[in-house]
């Protein structure tokens, strides 16, 4: 998704690193701290917009913390020529995923003005614990808050992507790593899923504001996937790799958006792309070299995990870390969830 600091799960991170011998390992990578981390206060926007009494969103990551609350870690002040209103801050859960084996979430932090917002310019400073902060203006357009109608697929293509991988093998070596490793592993193995490139048409800014954008994954018998809803707040250039696991005849997804401000949704019918034009699931085959291996400075035999030597035929029983089963940080979402804690500003 674009415009988004991804938390990968730490087995990606494993994966990753272990497949690059010779390089510092996990242990090099610093584990965040609990907390709310808030987009637009290390990227803060030219400007957001609104509707008349509308809301706005902002988007960040929680981790390790209860979405309850979320809330009291993020200062959202408003001001209209310098005059202070009060508002509520609600944190809504859009993506969870596992990170060094705790909860993390991708959310829409809220800001609900207790009095209607009326057309003029505004000013918005958000914070956070750590005493950091960003201000940037708020448009609100003189348009009232529309009836949303659903998105149509600006972009809906084909991709590959990679699932995970399998047959690990490893030989000691006499390099060290940054971390005082001697082991040097690579996969053999790498999984590979189709999965569906989807840009939705974007909303005019005024009524973007107010609003979230979703898609959704349906199964092979055309039904919605209970962990395949993929949400975020209707800026321009959002986009999502809808990740499939199995074979399907057709591979589809239904375009919707959800009004923030009296919370119902619209969705429109089901955008598809056939087996043959998206693919199936397949295992791509990726042995090191002979020049690798020569450059591990392997002391030891080269092994799978069983202890199967490499080339002298597959391990009995393959190792490996998958990484996306239905898609490493976008796939395992939940329908969006209710609204999170609340929190008045005065």
């Amino acid at each position: 998704m674009t415009l988004e600091s991804r938390f990968l799960g730490t087995c990606l991170l494993v994966a990753a690193v272990v497949s690059a011998p010779g390089r510092a390992s996990a242990c090099s990578s610093e584990v965040p701290e609990p907390g709310l981390s808030v987009w637009e206060i290390g990227n803060p926007p030219d400007r957001l917009y609104t509707a008349t009494g509308g809301v706005f969103s902002l988007y960040g990551s929680l981790y390790d913390v209860e979405p309850a609350d979320a809330a009291a870690l993020v200062d959202v002040a408003l001001t209209l020529n310098g005059e202070a209103l009060a508002t509520e801050v609600e944190v809504l859960r859009l993506s969870p995923n596992l990170l060094a084996g705790e909860p993390s979430w991708t959310v829409a932090i809220v800001v609900r003005p207790v009095e209607p917002l009326q057309a003029g310019d505004y000013q918005v400073t958000v914070g956070n614990v750590d005493g950091d902060e960003a201000t940037f203006p708020l448009t609100v357009e003189a348009e009232p808050v529309a009836v949303l109608e659903p998105p149509t697929a600006q972009v809906i293509e084909p991709e590959e992507v990679t699932a995970g991988y399998e047959g690990r093998v490893c030989c000691e070596s006499q390099l060290t790593s940054s971390c005082g490793d001697t082991e040097r592993c690579t996969f053999t193995e790498i999984a590979k899923v189709p999965a569906l490139n989807v840009a939705p048409s974007s909303l005019s800014p005024a009524q973007a504001g107010s609003a979230l954008v979703w898609v959704q994954r349906l199964d092979a018998a055309g039904q919605p996937d209970p962990d395949g809803r993929f949400s975020y707040p209707a800026r321009p250039n959002v986009s999502w790799t809808v990740e499939f696991a199995a074979a399907q005849a057709e591979y589809c997804v239904v375009l919707g958006v959800t009004n923030l401000v009296d919370g119902t949704s619209v969705s429109g019918s089901p955008q598809c792309l056939s087996r043959e034009e998206a693919g199936e699931p397949h295992v791509v085959t990726d042995e090191p070299t002979e020049e690798e291996i020569e450059s591990w400075e392997c002391v030891g035999p080269l092994e799978y995990d069983d202890g199967t030597p490499f080339g002298e035929g597959p391990p009995a029983k393959k190792s490996g870390c998958r990484i996306g089963g239905d898609g490493a940080s976008w796939a395992w979402l939940f329908v969006l969830a209710g609204l999170g804690s609340r929190r008045r500003r005065r």
